[in-house]
C-alpha cells in the first residue's frame, strides 16, 4: 500500500466504521478525493471499490458478533434522555466545533419556535467521531442556556457526566466550563442500515421531538 493509498484507506475506514454512510456514497467520496488530489494514475477505481467493499463487509460481519447494548447504543439512549430533560443533545453535529455550535444555535431556534425552552446543550462533532473511532475517547462539548455563564454551563456538564456514569462509562472532566467532557475507553461499534434509519435515529428532528414531549 502506497502512502497515498494508506491515507485514503485510513480516512474512509473511519467513514465505514461510523455507520452513518452507505458503501456506494463512501466509494464515490473516495473517487472524488482521488480526482481532487490528482492521484488517478496511482490509485485505481478498482482498488478503491475492492478495498472499501472488503472493509465494509468486514464491519457488517463483525456487527453480528457484538454484545448488546453496545457503547453506541448506550450513547443513543443517553442523548435521548438528555433531550427529554431539555438539554439539546446532538449527534455528529458538523465537522468542527464552530460548525457544531452553528448547528446547535440553529436547532435551538427551531425548538424555541415550537414553544420549548432548552436549558443547555451537548454534542460531538465529526472530528470527535474520528477521534473516538481511532483512539477510543469520545469528547463532548456542552454549555448552558446563557452565553458566558460558566456556573450554568457547569451544571449542564454535571448532568451530562451523571448520565454517562449511570450507564457505566468512565468519564474525565475537571468540572470547569472550559474543558470538554471525555468519555474514556469508548468502543464505537455501529453499522449502516439505511439513510432513513440514520435520519430517524440520529437526526436533529429526533432531538426536537423528544424535547417537545
Amino acid at each position: 500500500m502506497t502512502e497515498n493509498e494508506k491515507y485514503l484507506y485510513d480516512h474512509f475506514l473511519i467513514s465505514i466504521k461510523s455507520g452513518f454512510e452507505s458503501l456506494e456514497d463512501i466509494i464515490n467520496d473516495a473517487l472524488e478525493a482521488v480526482e481532487d488530489e490528482g492521484w488517478e494514475s496511482e490509485i485505481s477505481e478498482e482498488w478503491i471499490r475492492e478495498t472499501l467493499s472488503r472493509e465494509y463487509a468486514k464491519n457488517e460481519a463483525e456487527s453480528k458478533l457484538w454484545e448488546h447494548p453496545t457503547h453506541v447504543e448506550k450513547l443513543h439512549k443517553i442523548f435521548d434522555k438528555l433531550n427529554t430533560e431539555k438539554i439539546l443533545a446532538l449527534h455528529n453535529a458538523g465537522y468542527t466545533q464552530s460548525e457544531a455550535i452553528y448547528d446547535v444555535q440553529d436547532v435551538w431556534k427551531d425548538i424555541e419556535d415550537e414553544g420549548v425552552k432548552p436549558i443547555g446543550y451537548c454534542y460531538y462533532h465529526g472530528q470527535d467521531l474520528e477521534r473516538v473511532i481511532t483512539d477510543g475517547v469520545l469528547c463532548l462539548g456542552f454549555y448552558g442556556e446563557k452565553e458566558k455563564n460558566d456556573k450554568e454551563a457547569i451544571l449542564i456538564g454535571r448532568k451530562v457526566v451523571e448520565a454517562f456514569e449511570a450507564e457505566g462509562f468512565t468519564v474525565e472532566w475537571n468540572c470547569s466550563a472550559s474543558q470538554r467532557i471525555e468519555i474514556q475507553n469508548f468502543e464505537w461499534k455501529n453499522v449502516f442500515t439505511s439513510y432513513d434509519e440514520v435520519d430517524e435515529k440520529w437526526g436533529y428532528d429526533r432531538a426536537i421531538e423528544l424535547m417537545k414531549e
